[in-house]
């Protein structure tokens, strides 16, 4: 009986977390709605809240295991387990509110902001072999798996588009980005700015097609070394060389030819089967516009895709195959406002030797997660600039989808570091930001004797 005066208080305890909860929850507002945030440290005011916080959280655990203690041994079960459900319950609950309200009040960090590395900032040295989607790109992919080894495959579509609207093939050709620089030589598989159908790679890379446009006006000639065949023809045997895969010059019934040159393993299946992949993928190209032969939609086959769906900058360079020191980039970005990228391709080293600047205006919408494509070179002369640092920069045709980044003997590997930067519209040069920064493994281009 003693102990009989103990009860009413110890039962009672459980009205004190209520009381704790609402203390934490009030002294949570100074710091949940302070007049100033500091920046980097905790104010006086923030700090005594939370150790007012702390306290009562404290204070309340005590309260429990004494009152609980307490009532298991006076064999008051029930009423200890609901002292310890009511103080589950009563935080929870606080825990919600203090939530909601700091969601309310969308508190920034007290901590200083640290600032990230550069989006894609790595010491590691990338191979440039990232696949390009825009419509200069000079590699494209190709699956000679269902392809026939026996007859040429057919072109239905550049041979409709040749016969009934040759002006509107002419004119897309004269102004594709893939196509309308590519060079004229009869060897042109052996010069840089031509398209490249690649196989699968099993084993290694057993060959590659090569493949341009060529007009021949009646009563030329068509290019030297090259087998004229017509689509759905059998395959020709090599003049010269019976083993040697020969050259073909794809007639579609007018000026134009579609040169194929294979360069890789003799095995004639394997050969066969490529160049008839090649056709058939070149041609689907056209499939657009041979349904709906238009200016305009050869106009949309020019500027090919120009956004995907993302919100991380990206940046991919593409080496075109047995192109050896030629180079194709493009960068996917949205800053959300007007603005100019800048692209600067430095050499590897402790000076970060300034090789090449790439000037171009930003495209962008409100729309955070797109992301707009822009080619490097680009092809539309108003839309992109080139800042000339070097000779490498007359390399090439004024207007080609390709650059070379230094000009020098070819086959020496160095790095660079490829680095996009953005700057608003009438901003000062203190709001340039670095969108991202990689870095590339590369070799020299080394212009032909004359």
């Amino acid at each position: 009986m003693k102990n009989a005066p103990l009860n009413p208080v110890m039962t009672a305890l459980w009205l004190l977390h209520p009381v704790c909860a609402l203390v934490a929850l009030l002294t949570c507002i100074p710091i949940l709605w302070p007049e100033q945030i500091t920046t980097g440290q905790f104010s006086p005011e923030e700090l005594r809240s939370g150790c007012i916080i702390l306290g009562t959280i404290v204070a309340s655990i005590i309260i429990l295991a004494i009152s609980c203690t307490y009532l298991f041994l006076k064999m008051h079960n029930l009423r200890a387990l609901g002292n310890l459900t009511i103080w589950a319950a009563t935080w929870g609950i606080s825990a919600m509110i203090f939530s909601q309200m700091a969601i309310e009040a969308d508190v920034p960090s007290p901590y200083e902001d640290v600032k990230a590395e550069p989006i894609q900032s790595t010491a590691t040295l990338h191979q440039p072999t990232e696949r390009l989607i825009g419509p200069a790109s000079l590699v494209i992919a190709i699956n000679p798996e269902e392809a026939s080894a026996d007859y040429i495959a057919t072109a239905d579509n550049l041979v409709k588009l040749e016969s009934e609207h040759g002006e509107l093939l002419a004119s897309y050709l004269s102004k594709a980005p893939r196509w309308a620089h590519a060079d004229t030589s009869d060897t042109f598989y052996t010069r840089p700015g031509h398209v490249v159908l690649v196989p699968p790679a099993t084993g290694g890379i057993p060959g590659t097609v090569h493949a341009t446009f060529r007009t021949v006006s009646e009563g030329e000639p068509i290019p030297a070394g090259f087998i004229p065949v017509s689509p759905g023809a059998p395959f020709p045997q090599s003049a010269a060389d019976k083993e040697e895969i020969p050259d073909i010059a794809l007639e579609l019934s007018g000026k134009h030819y579609l040169l194929l040159a294979w360069r890789g393993t003799t095995h004639r299946e394997t050969a066969h089967k490529a160049i008839n992949a090649a056709i058939t993928t070149i041609d689907s190209m056209f499939e657009r516009l041979a349904a709906n032969p238009t200016e305009e939609n050869a106009q949309h086959m020019c500027e090919g895709r120009r956004k995907i769906r993302g919100n991380t900058p990206e940046l991919r360079v593409n080496e075109p195959n047995n192109q050896y020191g030629v180079y194709q980039a493009e960068v996917h970005a949205n800053p959300g406002r007007p603005g100019t990228f800048l692209l600067a391709i430095r050499a590897h080293n402790e000076q970060q030797t300034l090789l090449r600047l790439f000037s171009f205006p930003a495209r962008y919408s409100s729309d955070p997660d797109e992301l707009f494509r822009h080619d490097i070179p680009g092809t539309i002369e108003e839309w992109m600039s080139d800042v000339h640092l070097s000779a490498a920069a007359d390399a090439f045709p004024k207007g080609a989808p390709i650059f070379a980044i230094l000009c020098g003997e070819s086959h020496q590997y160095f790095g660079v570091t490829f680095e996009l930067q953005f700057s608003p519209s009438g901003a000062a040069d203190s709001e340039t930001q670095i969108l991202l920064r990689r870095n590339y493994k590369v070799q020299a281009y080394e212009r032909p004797a004359e």
